[in-house]
């Protein structure tokens, strides 16, 4: 967990101005694994800043993938943001659409971006691995669905 000492510091040192609004959004950002859409960021921030806009949350999550500190996801419902910056792979609900990072070993995204780069004369500027499927919930709940309709 990042404190907020530590984000003011980071806001500082790429040189983005701190306010109370940034430092929240960046807080709920940094601090979240499920990779939260923008109505999940202002919905969380709002709780402890009620007065944020949701006009301040899109342009403060722009400032922060602009310097490098924040990722945006973009999917086809809306765009989820990401704090993780290393090589890794996202783990994609395609009932509820959440997104968590995998539990793997990062060399392996790592590893096969650097194979891809000796192989080809692509130039990369970034990469991203999504894996598709039922989070634990949603299985879950379709798998009582089907039960249910075999009554």
């Amino acid at each position: 967990m990042t404190t907020p000492e530590q984000l003011a510091g980071t806001l500082k040192d790429h040189g983005i101005r701190q306010t109370p609004q940034r430092l929240a959004i960046t807080e709920v950002v940094i601090n979240s694994g499920d990779h939260p859409s923008v109505k999940e960021i202002f919905e969380r921030v709002k709780e402890f800043l009620p007065y944020v806009t949701l006009a301040t949350v899109y342009s403060t999550l722009a400032v922060l993938a602009d310097a490098g500190i924040v990722r945006e996801l973009p999917f086809q419902k809306h765009s989820r943001y990401d704090a993780n910056l290393e090589p890794h792979a996202n783990l994609v609900c395609v009932g509820c659409g959440g997104v968590v990072d995998a539990a793997l070993n990062l060399t392996a995204v790592a590893d096969l971006r650097a194979r891809l780069e000796q192989s080809t004369d692509f130039d990369f500027t970034g990469q991203r691995v999504d894996f598709y499927g039922w989070c634990p919930n949603c299985a879950n709940r379709r798998d009582h669905r089907a039960r249910a309709s075999d009554r």
